[in-house]
């Protein structure tokens, strides 16, 4: 029986989650984080969203994005997880599903949860074991917003803005909030 439609606002700023199937890696090489973050750019394009935060993770991908109310946020996810399966089916001879089901999204209806999971996406590589400290990890939006490396692919958060006068003040600020969460949550885990 086929699945009934996806009952998603289609406006507003959503974390969008997607995960390979069974876990998979869906990148295996930089070129496959690359060419996923020229997708991105490229349906930035296309439709009308604003791209806040991302982590691409060897198995999955999360995203915080902002559409504007003729953005079918469906149809975005569709561009992006089809086109990247095409480019993953040829570059591997890769046969099979790639995406684990249908993208998971969450709708933000606050600026506390966006600062919440915005610092939950910036925090992944680091609570995966991958690297100690977020600015080692290359394929995110974090070296955007604590150090003002320059991300074509980012549109600035509003929550951001208002963490300081100044970029660098900013950048403190950002960097500050998510070493103490990272911390936090290592006090956890022990």
């Amino acid at each position: 029986m086929p699945r009934g439609p996806r009952l998603v606002p289609e406006c507003g700023v959503f974390h969008i989650a997607i995960r390979g199937n069974n876990k998979r890696c869906i990148f295996r090489r930089e070129g496959d984080y690359i060419r996923f973050e020229s997708l991105l750019d490229r349906y930035k394009k296309k439709f009308d969203f604003y791209l806040y935060h991302y982590v691409l993770m060897k198995n999955h991908v999360h995203l915080i994005l902002k559409a504007a109310e003729n953005t079918a946020i469906s149809k975005v996810m569709q561009g992006i997880s089809l086109s990247y399966y095409h480019y993953y089916r040829r570059k591997n001879r890769y046969v099979g599903h790639l995406w684990q089901g249908r993208f998971k999204s969450f709708v933000i209806e606050d600026n506390q949860y966006l600062l919440t999971a915005a610092m939950y996406v910036e925090k992944n590589p680091v609570e995966a074991g991958l690297v100690k400290d977020p600015s080692e990890y290359r394929w995110s939006s974090y070296r955007y917003y604590a150090f003002g490396e320059a991300n074509p692919i980012i549109d600035t958060s509003p929550i951001y803005e208002a963490m300081g006068r100044t970029a660098k003040e900013r950048q403190r600020v950002y960097r500050e909030l998510i070493l103490s969460s990272i911390a936090e949550s290592k006090k956890s885990w022990d």
